[in-house]
């Protein structure tokens, strides 16, 4: 599939009206949480554990920053949950959450902190000065996190009509079968692989699967069916993308 390639600080332009962050309103949010974290903290030297925690946060946070230029972009992190929310829906808001996204899965994978999590839509209060982050899309995000069996980030059915009008070989998601703790079922998903460090079109997949093999190397037991799971995933992605481009179209 010929793609062209784009720059990592690309904003979309949007017609929306410039929303407040004070006020409450229609955004994307993005839950996620590290896997095996409490494992983690109960085995591993606590200053250690400190230290690699720092470099992941600083890691995706350095990666996100072009992003945040304009104020459309906020973050959090809380032990090891992190929230990533932006101050509207249109298209320029759904490109910066989905390379928000990819940095941060990327960034989570190539140091050994595989995630999960959940893209969800609705009205949302971000609060920093109060603390005060809440609203449904957060919510229904971790209550759908909680059921994936694999690393990843699933699209909430709140977000599915903005993933279907936005997505694209520079925002790509997938409609694929994905792991649930209680059987499969397709599910839009971000495919984090498709897009380079430089946040351009171009496929990782050979990237990805030696982070999977490293993560496989530190765990055994169930820990190892999540790392199956992953690559079932992005095999799949692989095989629905090579089939559009065949198509010529990603309709």
């Amino acid at each position: 599939m010929k793609q062209k390639p784009i720059d990592n600080i690309r904003i979309i332009r949007g017609s929306d009206k410039r929303i407040s962050w004070e006020d409450d309103a229609e955004r994307l949010v993005l839950y996620a949480d590290i896997m095996g974290f409490s494992h983690r903290v109960t085995f591993n030297n606590h200053e250690k554990l400190k230290r690699d925690l720092q470099k992941f946060k600083q890691s995706w946070e350095s990666r996100i920053k072009p992003l945040e230029k304009g104020g459309h972009l906020k973050s959090v992190q809380f032990s090891d949950s992190i929230l990533l929310v932006v101050n509207g829906t249109n298209e320029k808001m759904f490109n910066i959450i989905t390379k928000a996204a990819v940095c941060l899965v990327q960034s989570a994978m190539s140091l050994g902190f595989p995630i999960k999590g959940v893209i969800a839509q609705g009205k949302f209060s971000y609060d920093k000065d109060n603390e005060l982050y809440f609203g449904l899309p957060l919510v229904e995000a971790y209550k759908l996190h909680e059921e994936i069996y694999y690393y990843g980030i699933v699209v909430h059915h709140s977000a599915e009509q903005t993933v279907k009008k936005y997505t694209d070989a520079t925002k790509p998601y997938t409609k694929t079968t994905v792991s649930l703790k209680k059987g499969k079922t397709s599910h839009y998903h971000l495919s984090w692989h498709l897009l380079n460090k430089n946040l351009s079109a171009g496929n990782i997949k050979e990237l990805a699967n030696e982070w999977l093999d490293k993560i496989e190397e530190s765990v055994s037991g169930t820990p190892r069916i999540y790392v199956d799971n992953t690559r079932d995933v992005v095999k799949n992605d692989n095989t629905q993308w090579e089939t559009l481009g065949e198509k010529g179209s990603l309709d």
